[in-house]
């Protein structure tokens, strides 16, 4: 049955094209998406689903065979008529599916569930959708993070307006802005004065500090300028200055690459008046050249950390959205495989429930991982320094390269013990991802068996750590070595890149006090080399992190009364569980809550405290109880899905308070727990109530 077209159905076509995402091609950060749903959801199929006139286009699909279907024969178009999730768990058993062509399908679909794209403006696009082949529900977990993945496809696609708006703006602005900078550098750039008739050129003497070159040199016949443009550049300029002198123009404007006196390539950009006689025939240019390669640097420098910070702020939001929901399924399934290895629920079958227990366990630990791998890169605009195991750092690029690396070559780690390093996490793993998708840029796709990827670490004899990146790919000629890391090299076909990834890496590992250095031979490949300084040339403004004592080193106390606080109930009822085995846990879905019980003059050992939470943070709980029982504001233990905002960062870098990240290890917070009130948290005799302040 056909679903009946939304009463905004031209409002919300417009808004759909303004996104300009149909018919594109895939992208990864769309793949993650159905990726995680399909995980989450444990369907066979998960697609990010866009409605158009006459059909559904899937912008990414898993495990789903097709590109697209007609509109009259799709789920996704009774979906988008809802503000809510759209859930068939039996189409044979509803009239409006039980006779579609899908359903009847040898390989019928039966279970659908779809979650409408809104955007800011009430329009709905599309979905984010789940299917199975057999009948199934979702659990309200399932159903709360397919809404989660909902809002994250919207903010891609809010993101992806955005930049398509922002080139457009600088498109138009980019002629005047231009005009204006000439206007007001005119006597600080080279200024040019070409006779067409007799081909004789004449300069101003800014042109010799622009070329690195005396005036002498730079011959008066106009041939010689244009024998300094780039071969890639240079009929391509002429051909546009030639064509603006025939149509009659009257102003004419081109960037190319021009060839200074020591061998570099400027970046030049050139700017002319085309004067006519009375007949309209040209017979002068008068223009100005202006070296703009410091400024094209600058400027996409500033759009790459836009863009890393867009993308960091997204996986900061994604990494929250699903942190919360994993650290009670992760918290749940180890309460359970407890439960049943110690026999408490011994029943028949019980080996093959441990099994399933843990196989979804680990299934859930690789969704942790993935997450873990997306905080890495969420802040590369941070600064901050800080100790890091750097094979955690590697790991996590290398995650986010294997698409790039897995049709090209084998990727091989070479792990020596090395020392933790003093480095900024987002901009070490920011190189590390740069060297690896650039070496599997050099080696062509379809041969993985035959190519190599290979990531060493050691320490060498002077104590520094290195970290290398080699390939087995076509090498580096040495005519062009010198020019690696310059900005704007690049061997690549026009629009593959600006060849400023190793000029920023190069950059970057300059300000964190390190190297980057390379080896190469043709047809063999090529050696990318992190060289880290030791780590006793460091002037840290912190230390390594105390690891929690492992679950075996620390003696069961006492059973104490411990406060959990978090938003998320079902977080406060695994906790409750699992903690309260040895420990009287009371719990509060508000800090404000927590607070008011406190007051009457309740006693309790630790807190156990979510630093985002609705109505009153976690921070702002913290300094409430540091203000009234400023003895007592150290026993808090933060847990927290992620720190995604700068506030919240600053703040777990400034108080010394235990953390642990969601999902945590319970083994973990068990003992963390455990050596916190062997300390003696609560001093004998001390007041546990919080006075009102």
């Amino acid at each position: 049955m056909a679903a009946p077209l939304p009463d905004n159905e031209q409002e919300r076509l417009a808004a759909l094209r303004s996104y300009a995402v149909l018919d594109t091609e895939p992208e990864l950060s769309f793949d993650d998406v159905t990726h995680l749903a399909s995980r989450i959801c444990g369907t066979p199929m998960a697609a990010v689903v866009l409605v158009d006139e006459t059909r559904q286009w899937f912008k990414s699909r898993q495990g789903v065979g097709i590109e697209g279907c007609s509109r009259e024969e799709g789920f996704c178009s009774h979906a988008i008529l809802r503000s809510e999730p759209f859930i068939i768990e039996d189409a044979t058993a509803d009239a409006r599916f039980r006779d579609n062509p899908f359903v009847n399908a040898p390989w019928g679909i039966r279970f659908y569930a779809g979650v409408p794209l809104i955007n800011p403006q009430g329009h709905a696009l599309g979905t984010v959708c789940v299917l199975d082949y057999t009948p199934r529900q979702l659990t309200p977990e399932q159903t709360r993070s397919l809404e989660a993945l909902a809002r994250q496809v919207v903010s891609l696609l809010e993101l992806r307006r955005m930049n398509h708006e922002q080139r457009r703006l600088i498109a138009e602005l980019r002629t005047s802005q231009e005009r204006i900078d000439i206007l007001q550098r005119a006597t600080h750039d080279a200024i040019w004065d070409w006779d067409l008739k007799t081909n004789q050129l004449t300069w101003n003497p800014r042109v010799a500090e622009l070329l690195g070159d005396d005036l002498e040199h730079a011959s008066s016949d106009i041939s010689w300028w244009f024998d300094r443009f780039h071969p890639g550049d240079r009929a391509r300029v002429t051909e546009s200055l030639e064509r603006a002198i025939a149509q009659g123009a009257s102003l004419w404007t081109d960037e190319y690459r021009f060839r200074l006196a020591n061998g570099k390539w400027a970046r030049m950009f050139s700017r002319s008046a085309i004067l006519r006689d009375a007949e309209g025939h040209p017979r002068r240019l008068i223009g100005v050249g202006v070296d703009i390669s410091e400024r094209e640097e600058l400027r996409a420098r500033v759009e790459l950390a836009e863009r890393m910070s867009s993308v960091g702020t997204l996986a900061a939001g994604v990494a929250h959205e699903i942190n919360n929901p994993l650290a009670y399924v992760m918290a749940n399934l180890s309460y359970a495989l407890t439960e049943v290895r110690e026999g408490r629920a011994a029943a028949p079958g019980a080996d093959e429930l441990t099994q399933v227990l843990q196989e979804a366990h680990e299934g859930a630990e690789r969704i942790r991982r993935i997450v873990r791998d997306l905080k890495t890169f969420s802040r590369p605009a941070d600064e901050r320094m800080e100790w890091l195991d750097l094979h955690h750092t590697i790991d996590s690029a290398a995650t986010l390269a294997w698409n790039e690396i897995r049709h090209r070559a084998r990727l091989v780690k070479q792990y020596q013990e090395v020392p933790p390093v003093y480095a900024n996490e987002g901009r070490l793993g920011q190189v590390v991802l740069h060297l690896l998708v650039n070496a599997a840029h050099a080696i062509a796709e379809g041969a993985a068996d035959q190519n190599e990827i290979r990531i060493t670490t050691r320490v060498d004899a002077e104590g520094r750590v290195l970290i290398e990146v080699s390939d087995t790919g076509r090498g580096i000629p040495e005519s062009i070595r010198s020019r690696v890391f310059e900005p704007f090299f690049t061997t690549q076909p026009v629009g593959e890149g600006m060849g400023l990834g190793l000029s920023i890496s190069h950059t970057l590992m300059t300000h964190m006090g390190g190297e980057l250095q390379f080896e190469s031979e043709v047809g063999k490949g090529t050696v990318f080399r992190v060289v880290l300084p030791p780590p006793a040339r460091r002037e840290p403004t912190s230390v390594p992190p105390e690891t929690v004592p492992p679950r075996a080193e620390v003696a069961a106390t006492r059973r104490g009364r411990l406060l959990v606080v978090d938003d998320e109930a079902r977080v406060l009822s695994s906790l409750e569980r699992t903690l309260g085995r040895t420990h009287e846990v009371i719990a509060f879905d508000r800090a404000q809550a927590a607070l008011a019980w406190m007051e009457q003059g309740q006693p309790w050992d630790l807190i156990l405290c979510d630093v985002m939470m609705p109505e009153m943070t976690g921070m702002e709980f913290h300094e409430a109880l540091a203000r009234r029982m400023p003895e007592r504001a150290r026993d808090i233990i933060f847990i927290t899905g992620g720190a995604f905002t700068a506030t919240a960062r600053e703040f777990l870098a400034r108080v010394d308070n235990a953390r642990l990240d969601k999902p945590f290890d319970l083994e973990a917070l068990c003992a963390l727990v455990e050596a916190r009130l062997k300390e003696g948290v609560q001093k004998p005799g001390g007041s546990s109530r919080v006075h009102p302040g």
